[in-house]
């Protein structure tokens, strides 16, 4: 592809010449693989949390209303206004803490993105080929400007996937519309403008955390209809003394959030999740079942569990040792850990409160010290690793995760990635269907997007 070039000094601009010029044919072939491995996982994570926490209540809400039908909840019978779809669906993607990731970013880019894209796409009878455009378009909108405002954007309190999550799904959005170049500026402009997002909810209130990532969903696919319609954004809307960049993050606009626009693509750094929790849990886990695995440490031997990792795990997840619900066991690293030594695993079957209850879960979780080490923080985010010492009476068993499964760098191979589709999509759908749709995604190109969805609602 030929690298985008900025009309003017708007990073909007350099983001809408990017969308205009991408197609298809000129997209290279690992990124439209993995694009599709993307639309994968994010559908079966949130076919897998359609009946979790907070989805049910938006999608029995949003299924009264009715209106004009359009799309598809994902699972469910019925179509229903493509706005209301994308923010159920995303809430959907979001409930299991399963969903895709960029660690530059810190933040889940797939789920806010791919139901907008998706559910526009259904409405106006889009082909695999524009969805997969409308996928990468939306990733690189997403993660360069995540990656442009974190830490900082994450110290100051904020969510990245819903303050974000707007921008990546207009984006998208605007690619599905076929949008010009200036009415796709002004979609990622009018996105800018409905950002939000707050950590506070990982503390209480979790089941609201989805929300998040719906309300971004939602809000980038109105924003892409409002710019169709004609109407504007601010211009500049990051650059600004007011804009996205200084209000959010208090940073200035930096030629490396469009460098090299069209030639390097960040869907490709991507990480996948093995585990039902939060990112920063999961090379503890990792660790854990490495030494489990190797050495079958009787449980009730242990009499301390050290985990060694960098300060932003620590602060999201090392607090939470007494947990209410299943959200809030999901950023404890001290429950997390109890359920992968008692059960084996932490996936989503795991992360209920019958397993979480258990008092061996509650027991291993109290005997877990967290260790910050200061050379972890040093290589933050490159690295997000964690090393563990279980120690029993006779014997202290270590091993040291730098990088977690599902990395670039510990990738899941397009096997490994489809078991964990097949596991998640069975929970709402026949073993076949699930199968048929996992092949579908990986040759799309020769559907359509109703086609997919056909195949997932059963309908």
């Amino acid at each position: 592809m030929e690298t985008a070039k900025k009309t003017d000094n708007s990073i909007c601009d350099a983001f809408a010449e990017f969308s205009v010029q991408t197609r298809y044919e000129k997209i290279p072939s690992e990124v439209i693989h993995q694009a599709k491995r993307c639309i994968l996982d994010l559908f079966g994570v949130a076919l897998a949390g359609s009946g979790v926490g907070i989805a049910p209540c938006l999608s029995a809400l949003f299924r009264d209303m009715g209106g004009t039908p359009e799309a598809t909840f994902f699972g469910e019978r019925g179509k229903f206004p493509a706005l209301n779809v994308a923010l159920v669906n995303a809430a959907k993607g979001h409930t299991l803490d399963m969903d895709d990731g960029h660690r530059y970013a810190n933040a889940h880019p797939g789920v806010p993105l791919i139901p907008a894209a998706v559910a526009l796409a259904e409405r106006d009878d889009r082909s695999g080929k524009q969805l997969i455009e409308a996928v990468v378009v939306g990733y690189e909108a997403f993660i360069r400007v995540a990656r442009a405002i974190n830490p900082k954007h994450l110290e100051r309190g904020f969510h990245t996937t819903g303050t974000v999550g707007s921008l990546g799904a207009a984006a998208a959005c605007a690619k599905i519309l076929q949008l010009g170049q200036k009415e796709t500026a002004d979609a990622i402009s009018i996105a800018g403008l409905q950002s939000a997002g707050l950590l506070e909810v990982l503390k209480t209130g979790q089941i609201m955390k989805p929300l998040h990532p719906a309300k971004a969903s939602h809000a980038g696919l109105l924003s892409a209809l409002l710019a169709g319609m004609g109407n504007q954004g601010p211009d500049p809307m990051f650059e600004g003394n007011n804009g996205f960049l200084k209000a959010y993050a208090g940073v200035s606009a930096s030629p490396e959030i469009t460098a090299d626009l069209g030639k390097q693509f960040e869907i490709i750094n991507v990480y996948f999740k093995l585990h039902a929790a939060c990112r920063h849990v999961h090379p503890a886990l990792d660790a854990v079942g490495i030494i489990m695995g190797k050495h079958k440490v009787p449980i009730e031997k242990i009499t301390s569990i050290k985990v060694y990792t960098y300060s932003i795990a620590n602060k999201l997840t090392g607090q939470i040792r007494k947990v209410e619900n299943e959200l809030e066991a999901k950023f404890s690293l001290p429950i997390s850990i109890g359920l992968m030594l008692r059960y084996g695993t932490a996936g989503v079957d795991q992360y209920d409160m019958t397993f979480i209850k258990d008092k061996m879960v509650q027991n291993m979780a109290d005997k877990v010290e967290i260790i910050v080490e200061p050379e972890r923080d040093a290589i933050y985010p490159k690295q997000r690793g964690a090393r563990i010492c279980i120690e029993t009476p006779d014997r202290i068993f270590s091993e040291d995760v730098p990088v977690p499964k599902g990395d670039p760098e510990n990738p899941f191979s397009d096997g490994e990635l489809r078991e964990k589709f097949l596991s998640n999509a069975k929970k709402t759908m026949s073993e076949k269907s699930a199968l048929e749709l996992s092949v579908k995604i990986f040759d799309m190109e020769k559907y359509s997007v109703r086609e997919l969805i056909s195949c997932m609602s059963g309908s």
